[in-house]
């Protein structure tokens, strides 16, 4: 599997929150780090595992009628993986939630590492109230 096929596979079991299928997809090492300041908006910074786990595990909680999350391109260099990606979906309070995002993720021994996300912060703290 190359590592495009790994990110592309890994994207899919965050948009259905398939926290069992992400925990095989990771290593015990991994870190989640989210664009933004901890100040304005509670998910920004470095996160483990651990939370990373919990917060996918909540992701029906969030989006009761699932999410339509679009890979719209993926370059591959090394280790790492950049792709670009849309998510829209009705949240559980009646708003549409419609983002872009950029992913920076580094591979080790086939599974995920690191995963940097950019997106557009205030869109999500307004949506959310993070």
């Amino acid at each position: 599997m190359t590592h495009k096929e790994t990110v592309a596979e890994f994207i899919e079991a965050m948009r259905t929150s398939d926290v069992a299928k992400l925990t095989n997809m990771i290593t015990d090492e991994f870190s989640w780090w989210i664009a933004g300041a901890p100040e304005y908006l509670q998910t920004a910074g470095e996160h483990d595992k651990d939370y990373f786990l919990g917060f996918f595990g909540g992701g029906a909680d969030l989006f009761p009628n699932g999410a339509e999350f679009s890979v719209t391109g993926m370059i591959e260099e090394g280790d790492k993986v950049a792709a670009e990606a849309n998510m829209k979906a009705t949240t559980a309070f009646g708003t549409l939630y419609d983002n872009s995002y950029h992913f920076l993720f580094t591979i080790e021994g086939g599974k995920i590492a690191r995963m940097k996300e950019y997106m557009d912060t205030y869109h999500a703290k307004t949506t959310f109230g993070l």
